[in-house]
């Protein structure tokens, strides 16, 4: 199962993607994935807990120097954080957009790795070499702040389907749902506004916990007794729980 996480305008995609991977993997028996795939580079290298073998993976499964399955190539690189398995992208942004060009596909293989699998797609534009993973997600969540033009601009984008000009191919087939993330600045919504407007358009609203997610960032699980209090954490493990269900009725569907 594959849900690609990114925005189209807006803050919170990566660390909405972090805490939906670590909820998941409290939740699924076989655990989960956290791919960070953003054309833009990676930022997950600096904000949790890494050894030097492990940053910057992607490339490596991307452009390997042995001979080996993308599959075993995505868990030469990967390293644990707390429950979640996270295979990161590279900073600089030359070399992760050139992931997306790989010398050994990779994308398929996500479906070849068990448990649940979190894909941080960045921003999400037209054009963007991103597309593919897009297409082959089970869903697709749009992360936006509570900001008025932010939720209105992701709205629209997804009620186009991704696109932004008649020529873009969209996305057809796919699940996508607006996740908000409640944030101090700018003229915002309020949740009660949002969720009459949205409907189920809408399929969560994460309200912001800095010490939840520095904790997350450090490894600890959604049972550790530090989170469990925490209104991000019980909100993360709500949106899993509806993604993922959401997720395999669209494959019983199938």
């Amino acid at each position: 199962m594959i849900i690609a996480v990114g925005s189209f305008r807006g803050f919170g995609a990566t660390t909405t993607a972090f805490a939906l991977a670590s909820a998941a993997a409290a939740l699924h028996p076989d655990g989960a994935w956290l791919v960070e795939a953003d054309p833009a580079g990676g930022v997950l290298a600096g904000r949790v807990h890494l050894a030097p073998f492990a940053i910057g993976g992607l490339e490596r499964v991307a452009f390997p120097t042995d001979r080996a399955t993308a599959v075993e190539a995505l868990h030469e690189v990967v390293q644990m954080v707390g429950q979640v398995s996270v295979v990161t992208a590279p900073a600089d942004s030359f070399r992760a957009f050139a992931c997306h060009q790989p010398r050994l596909p990779w994308i398929p293989a996500l479906r070849e790795l068990t448990g649940t699998v979190v894909v941080d797609v960045g921003r999400m534009r037209a054009g963007t070499p991103a597309w593919p993973l897009l297409q082959s997600a089970d869903q697709v969540l749009l992360v936006t702040s509570a900001e008025v033009s932010a939720v209105v601009a992701s709205d629209e984008w997804l009620r186009a389907g991704g696109r932004v000009s008649p020529s873009d191919a969209g996305l057809q087939g796919q699940r996508c749902q607006l996740v908000v993330v409640e944030s101090p600045s700018g003229v915002a919504f309020s949740r009660s506004a949002l969720s009459s407007e949205l409907g189920d358009r809408c399929v969560g609203w994460l309200p912001w916990d800095t010490n939840a997610v520095d904790l997350l960032h450090r490894g600890a699980a959604h049972s550790d007794r530090r989170l469990r209090r925490s209104s991000l954490v019980q909100a993360t493990q709500l949106l899993a729980t509806k993604v993922l269900t959401n997720a395999s009725n669209g494959e019983a569907a199938a």
